[in-house]
């Protein structure tokens, strides 16, 4: 079954400029090349699509513990060096810790010097991440967009506690770090020096700080991450588009005949052969960005539009993001809330069993959030593997949209419906070029 479908997917977000400027991630249309064959649901009786999930579907609870990797024992060095130098002597293990939690680390140099550390001893900040005197999003003093963790300053973990460390003794450095909202793992690197006085050796040490998900779900380490992290990219104005222009195009939609249509729509139409409205588009939108419920919803209410948000799980209610209360919203108002995966990662290189478990339990999660059956999924990037179609199948998902464009949608790819993005500061005309496609 072949169909001439203009699906459009506008992953919408709102960058921090003055209002009269304000503006919103570029739109995308989901349209299609050639057919191409890749696995289907499994056959069977027709499978309608229920309106609401079991009654007994809750939020699952993922246990998420707070640990640490194990310490480095102590190990001396060769002292009594002329002047002023220090030795990398020992250190906890890394912590591995939940977003939002805090951690304590502890390292210890020893005084490899002739001469004492009367109390001018500190640690600092280092290369190559976050610099040397840089400041970090793991810990600080609330200062320079550094969290406040009780550093004595933003780029300095901590101070000689003893009030002196003579040659051949060992100062112990304490200092509590917390983990960024964003799973991943985040390198501090330190370098002891004697403030006003002279940096001592590099001792080329890093702590890494690892942040999950969940227990299932560690990062591996040392993998050293931008910290901290950049700011939104406000300069791609490709992807951004004012809340004027998306006016516009849904205007010229709605004065030009077209009928907004659902994922479950296209999915009805492709395997049971259910007819369309003519000129059908589905305007879809990525990720869940705060204005897809500020801006988009009522936009999309006014000229009598239905719009399709593939929700990242991990993304709601996070500053800058949706909350929860928000996708439930969207779907109380006639929305249709779709899957986008756990976390915003492709599933390109990623096997089959972590892709059953960003596509599955993002599945549960927004279908016990929206009280209704989510059965359609948009891979984040739109990149996919040979893993993505049996996990897609595993899940119960009845199809999903790659990148990549056209208008003509094939029951023979139904894990591989495409879009066509909808290109930033272009006006009205960049919604006509993907109408064209």
């Amino acid at each position: 079954m072949l169909r001439k479908v203009v699906v459009a997917a506008l992953a919408l977000a709102l960058v921090a400029l003055p209002l009269a400027e304000r503006t919103v991630h570029a739109a995308a249309l989901l349209t299609g090349d050639q057919p191409v064959s890749v696995p289907a649901p499994a056959e069977g009786p027709a499978r309608p699509i229920v309106d609401h999930a079991p009654p007994d579907l809750v939020s699952p609870a993922i246990a998420c513990t707070d640990v640490a990797t194990p310490p480095v024992a102590p190990a001396s060095a060769r002292t009594g060096i002329a002047g002023a130098h220090a030795a990398f002597y020992a250190r906890s293990g890394y912590p591995v810790l939940c977003p939002g939690s805090t951690g304590t680390v502890t390292v210890a140099f020893q005084n490899t010097g002739s001469l004492g550390w009367y109390g001018n001893a500190s640690l600092g900040t280092w290369g190559p991440e976050p610099g040397q005197d840089k400041p970090t999003v793991v810990g600080g003093d609330g200062t320079a967009g550094s969290p406040a963790t009780g550093w004595p300053a933003a780029n300095r973990p901590a101070t000689q506690p003893a009030s002196y460390v003579g040659p051949g003794e060992v100062a112990w450095f304490q200092f509590a770090v917390k983990a960024p909202d964003v799973p991943g793992t985040y390198r501090l690197a330190l370098r002891p020096l004697l403030e006003g006085q002279q940096w001592l050796e590099d001792p080329q040490l890093s702590i890494y700080v690892v942040v999950k998900a969940d227990d299932e779900h560690v990062p591996s380490y040392p993998i050293a991450l931008p910290v901290p992290p950049s700011p939104p990219p406000v300069a791609r104005t490709y992807l951004t588009v004012s809340p004027k222009d998306f006016e516009d195009q849904l205007r010229y939609l709605r004065d030009n005949g077209y009928n907004s249509i659902t994922t479950k729509d296209l999915w009805w139409s492709l395997d049971q052969t259910a007819p369309l409205p003519q000129r059908p588009v589905m305007l879809t939108f990525d990720d869940g960005y705060a204005d897809a419920y500020g801006v988009v919803l009522p936009l999309l209410q006014r000229y009598g539009f239905t719009g399709v948000f593939f929700i990242t799980v991990n993304l709601v209610g996070r500053p800058g993001y949706i909350t929860r209360d928000q996708v439930r919203a969207l779907a109380d108002a006639g929305m249709d809330v779709e899957s986008h995966a756990m976390d915003h990662v492709s599933m390109a290189g990623r096997t089959l069993a972590d892709q059953q478990y960003q596509m599955c339990r993002a599945r549960e999660y927004l279908s016990a959030w929206t009280g209704q059956d989510v059965r359609h999924f948009a891979y984040p990037s739109g990149d996919y593997n040979a893993a993505s179609f049996p996990a897609l199948q595993s899940c119960g998902y009845l199809s999903a949209y790659k990148k990549g464009g056209g208008s003509i949608q094939s029951s023979n790819a139904i894990y591989l419906l495409q879009r066509a993005r909808v290109r930033g500061q272009a006006g009205l005309g960049a919604l006509l070029l993907a109408l064209q496609q």
